[in-house]
């Protein structure tokens, strides 16, 4: 393979290091393990970025270079060389000998050098290329390498997105920096470089030290020339001459070491596939990954194919997506429909594979939902696509569009959809007001399969779960892309059509790959008979919004806004000077140098943490301290109303203004135990435990028509769960004695009549009961309490002293996540723990956490969902106007009508008390109130 540039040919030299930081930080570690616990981020988007550089260079030669442990000669020249560098994670470093042992399968040659750094290296093979007439790329993100540029040595340095590959050369050196290549090291002594801690000539930049250099021709003239030089720049020059000449022999690169190669040695292309699909197969990669690489470092020739993966992915044959004109007629369609989609299933439970494929493009924002586009796929690969303006404006077209709404809502049952909730507001937009469910949701099946992962676009779930690649912006996931030919072709179509036809594809694809997936976990009715329904009830939820006071909620801001700026003057006139209360390291020097208060943690920076948990310790250690107390209670005085200030400022800002309600969006495939969560607004983040923060809940009202707000919420529904998977007689005991539970368990935890109980022993003994159901550790429980961690174990060991089975079943969790992987709920919902075999122990101890949690938080979200459903269904079928507007933590709202009052309380009730049976009761609480405040129980 000859190059286009040089006869030569083309020598890449790759900074080893500077490439495996860029693609670790690039991808998220959480997406990138094996189920051993190892992350692979590092090694996958090292692989993708090489690939993609490789295939935009043609090189013809290559080579790696990294560095090795232990110091090199700068250390001796300067001893706190790199010193202020974090260590690099150890996810990251259980890495690199997995990157090499890649690069030996695919016979790329990386090379070491003991006492000297991977720049060494790469400055020696750039030199050695530019000297046998080789045209010469050095990859690297480290600015010392452009020192080497000259002749024929360009340095490719990545920008913000690694696609951006910046060519520079000697004039693009010159027009960036002033200085040719050459004398780069001289500006950079100067200069000096923050990020290698080599302390520079304060105050001088780039451009003083690029004047000079071009005034006095080199470091040498300027050195020379020092006195001439005036100001306090130059002082700041004369007294530092030492370190910049010592800088200057530290930045130099070593262009002559003993390799032991020559660049003839450097050529690649003799693949070992025996051992990358080793190597791949302990990754854990898909076949399509192994391909794609494959072809790259094989420089484009057949290559015998190993035995890969077989990865799920790869089993998938779809017919080719095939789009057909669209009719324009009711009876064209009808013809259409009859001879590709077959009358739907009878059984939910029929296979995926022979559905068809509804998707609507618009907009799903609840409250201003709208359509532009629907398209249906049938399972033989032929498509239809409709727009807007395709479906309206001659009655012709209103027919078509009233006949695929009669098929929508008779075939729905039969089809698959990514996103249902989202797909019934556009729907609904279109016309069809209450769809059905559909037989299965790609996207809902994904968050089953690994509820640990979000995508935000398709693309990214085709990225995690079919191991496609796309190379455009909508795609994008970090900074990563790398083409795949087969997803990303167009058929011939715009950008924006071959968008929708992509999705349309990738909805086929992913729903053929999960669903057997889903199966064979047994989660298919964890899918019908759970997600799929809450889904329907959390857009009708949705779509009727919860009625604000928009009056109240102003006032509220503006007394906020008031007590903010009162509580920021008193912390000015307590510091003195009018200090950014924002500001961490401002607040640093008002506390520990201006008001002399100790420290009491260093962040990882080397700075002094001010967070809340801090400030609230330094303030109830300040009573001595008349003004430091004086200070730091103002600072979270102005903490508190500017957070419930910038609240209720979000609720006024999506108040709708065309009905006067806020449409939050619950999210059903965020929260990794199940749990729903709430945006645009987050409505789970009002204040609960203060009156400041209850207030803010006095603002919901009932809407025109309505006269009350009904509030439902279970009462210690984790523990009431940790009581039924634990089978503990005396925590079930605790429960069916009907007295004040948590004064019942600490009266056998401390073996004391339960009048005697104190305020103080309950509280501590509540603390550990959720404690144990939320995965909460020792030090966490001493924390919460304000105790010793030894007196957090005494009453840990107590406790489960009394309650022994509780201590057995979440040994039990633990035990069987590092067996299986995973722990479940009791409706058979995953969640998957692979950091449980991580080397790093920080990452063991939060799987143990997520170990313990799971079971029991999912177990309790599955409950809620199911009696949303109930509740929600007993509703209607009572036929009553009062509708469920809110769900929040363990707490259900409802808008209730005139008169319906009593018949509604009962019936939210007796659908939650009744959506499971454990062996203790569910306990459910319920108020009824002219606001949402007023109706706490």
């Amino acid at each position: 393979m000859t190059d286009a540039h040089n006869e030569r040919g083309t020598l890449l030299v790759v900074d080893g290091h500077s490439l495996a930081f860029r693609a670790f930080f690039a991808m998220p570690v959480e997406s990138f393990s094996t189920s051993g616990g190892q992350a692979t981020n590092a090694v996958w988007g090292f692989a993708s970025m090489l690939s993609q550089v490789i295939e935009s260079e043609h090189p013809t030669h290559l080579a790696v270079a990294f560095d090795v442990k232990g110091g090199t000669f700068r250390n001796e020249l300067l001893p706190q060389y790199k010193g202020t560098r974090e260590a690099a994670p150890e996810e990251l470093l259980t890495q690199l000998p997995l990157i090499q042992r890649m690069l030996t399968a695919l016979g790329v040659t990386y090379i070491e050098k003991p006492g000297y750094e991977g720049d060494d290296v790469i400055g020696t093979l750039a030199h050695m290329g530019d000297d046998a007439g080789y045209r010469t790329l050095v990859l690297s993100g480290d600015r010392d390498a452009f020192q080497l540029i000259g002749g024929n040595i360009t340095v490719l340095y990545p920008g913000h997105h690694f696609k951006d590959l910046k060519h520079m050369t000697a004039e693009a050196v010159e027009e960036k920096y002033h200085v040719s290549p050459a004398l780069y090291p001289d500006l950079a002594a100067l200069r000096g470089e923050t990020a290698d801690n080599i302390p520079g000539v304060p105050g001088v930049g780039d451009g003083f030290a690029a004047k000079w250099i071009n005034q006095f021709g080199s470091l040498d003239g300027v050195i020379e020339h020092a006195d001439e030089i005036g100001g306090k720049k130059g002082e700041a020059l004369r007294a530092n001459i030492d370190q910049v000449r010592l800088n200057r022999r530290v930045n130099a690169l070593v262009t002559d070491l003993d390799l032991g190669v020559s660049v003839g040695d450097l050529t690649f292309g003799k693949v070992d596939v025996k051992a990358l699909d080793d190597v791949f197969a302990d990754l854990e990669f898909g076949a399509r990954t192994r391909a794609r690489v494959l072809k790259v470092f094989s420089n484009g020739e057949p290559v015998e194919s190993g035995d890969g993966d077989g990865s799920a992915a790869d089993a998938v044959e779809l017919p080719e997506l095939a789009v057909d004109e669209a009719p324009v007629a009711a009876k064209a369609l009808d013809a259409w429909l009859a001879a590709h989609v077959p009358q739907a299933p009878s059984e939910t439970t029929a296979d995926v594979g022979r559905a068809w494929v509804l998707d609507m493009a618009g907009s799903g924002k609840p409250g201003r939902a709208s359509w532009r586009g629907l398209s249906i796929v049938a399972a033989d690969g032929h498509a239809l696509r409709f727009t807007r303006d395709g479906l309206t404006g001659s009655d012709a077209a209103g027919a078509l569009a009233e006949a695929l709404r009669s098929f929508i809502i008779d075939r729905l049952p039969g089809a698959v959809v990514y996103g249902y909730k989202e797909q019934r507001h556009m729907l609904a937009a279109f016309g069809v007001a209450d769809a059905p469910a559909p037989l299965f949701d790609a996207q809902l099946a994904g968050y089953l399969v690994h509820p640990d992962f979000h995508a935000d676009t398709i693309e990214q779930a085709a990225e995690h779960f079919l191991d496609l690649h796309f190379d455009d912006d909508a795609a994008a996931q970090g900074e990563l892309e790398l083409g795949d030919d087969e997803a990303s072709e167009e058929s011939g179509a715009n950008a924006d059509d071959g968008a929708e036809l992509r999705r349309l594809d990738l909805i086929r694809r992913l729903a053929a790959h999960l669903a057997p997936i889903v199966d064979e976990r047994g989660q298919r009715k964890l899918l019908d008979s759970i997600e799929l329904p809450i889904s329907q009830v959390l857009q009708r939820m949705e779509s009727v919004g919860a009625a604000v006071d928009l009056e109240r909620l102003t006032s509220m801001r503006d007394t906020f806004a008031a007590d903010a700026r009162q509580a920021q003057e008193i912390a000015w006139d307590a510091a003195g000077t009018r200090v950014n209360l924002q500001s961490p390291k401002q607040l640093q020097q008002v506390l520990f140098e201006d008001m002399g208060l100790k420290p009491l943690r260093r962040t990882k920076g080397g700075s002094y943490t001010t967070n809340a948990a801090t400030l609230q310790s330094l303030y109830a250690r300040s009573v001595d301290n008349e003004r430091a107390n004086n200070f730091l209670g103002a600072l979270l005085r102005h903490r508190e109303t500017n957070k419930l200030k910038q609240i209720v400022t979000t609720l006024i800002d999506t108040v709708n203004p065309d009905d006067g309600r806020i449409h939050t969006t619950f999210e059903q495939t965020v929260a990794a135990t199940g749990r729903l969560s709430s945006a645009d607004p987050n409505l789970q983040n009002i204040p609960n435990r203060n009156a400041a923060g209850r207030e803010i809940r006095s603002a919901f009202v009932p809407g025109e028509g309505f006269e009350s707000l009904l509030s439902s919420d279970y009462s210690q529904v984790e523990l009431r769960i940790m009581a039924d998977l634990s089978g503990d007689e005396a925590l079930i005991e605790a429960f069916r004695s009907g007295t004040d539970f948590h004064k019942y368990v600490a009266s056998l935890v401390y073996q004391l009549p339960i009048d005697e109980i104190t305020p103080d022993q309950r509280s501590h003994v509540k603390a550990m009961s959720y404690g144990l159901a939320y995965g909460l550790s020792t030090y966490g429980l001493a924390q919460q309490l304000r105790i010793s961690p030894a007196a957090a174990d005494v009453l840990k060991e107590k406790y489960f002293a009394t309650f022994g089975k509780v201590h057995d079943y979440l040994e039990s969790l633990v035990a069987q996540a590092r067996r299986d992987g995973y722990t479940e709920t009791m409706f058979g919902r995953r969640r998957y723990f692979p950091g449980l075999k991580s080397p790093n122990r920080n990452v063991r101890d939060a799987a143990e956490r997520g170990a313990l949690n799971a079971p029991i938080q999912g177990s309790a979200a599955d409950i809620m969902k199911i009696a949303m459903i109930r509740a929600d269904k007993a509703l209607r079928e009572a036929g009553v106007r009062s509708r469920i507007i809110l769900q929040i933590h363990d707490e259900l709202v409802v808008e209730v009508a005139h008169g319906e009052a009593e018949r509604v309380t009962e019936l939210v009730r007796d659908a939650m008390e009744h959506a499971v049976t454990l062996a203790v009761p569910l306990d459910v609480s319920t108020g009824i109130g002219s606001d949402w405040q007023l109706a706490a129980h």
